[in-house]
């Protein structure tokens, strides 16, 4: 299970660091020789971009072609997280490239934050992931609290 807040810099070429506590993602286990390789993509939901396994991806966009076509939400899918998804590899030294046009979209700046969300992978902007967390009110997490209570969480 990918778990916990790491944060990095990034540096002048759109490189950023990929925590090894998070090296899961891209084997299953622990970084291997090459480094390793998964998909990162625009989060549908936040200004952040997420990472998953190829397979995982893979299934996500099966079950989107599963779906009616004509239907708006689908196409914003397929614009918004599969277009402009792309495989990045973990380099020799740890780090990946980002692409520019997915740094743009996730304002991302020198201080990142990587995300372990269980089977994902989630990279913020650090000051803009600061104001979310700052941002969320006590009527949203009485919400949650009570959603996820009624699920047994």
């Amino acid at each position: 299970m990918l778990m916990g807040q790491h944060h990095v810099l990034m540096d002048e070429k759109g490189r950023v660091a990929f925590p090894a506590a998070l090296r899961a993602l891209v084997d299953g286990t622990a970084a291997s020789d090459d480094g390793g390789r998964f998909v990162l993509t625009q989060s549908l939901y936040d200004p952040c971009l997420v990472g998953q396994t190829e397979a995982a991806f893979a299934e996500k966009a099966a079950k989107i072609r599963a779906l009616p076509p004509s239907n708006p939400a689908v196409s914003l899918y397929k614009r918004f997280v599969i277009a402009t998804a792309c495989i990045v590899t973990v380099d020799k030294v740890g780090r990946i490239g980002v692409p520019k046009e997915q740094r743009e979209y996730a304002g991302l700046e020198r201080e990142c934050i990587w995300l372990g969300i269980e089977d994902s992978v989630e990279l913020w902007n650090r000051a803009r992931y600061e104001d979310l967390r700052r941002a969320t009110s006590p009527v949203d997490l009485a919400a949650a609290r009570d959603f996820l209570g009624g699920h047994g969480l």
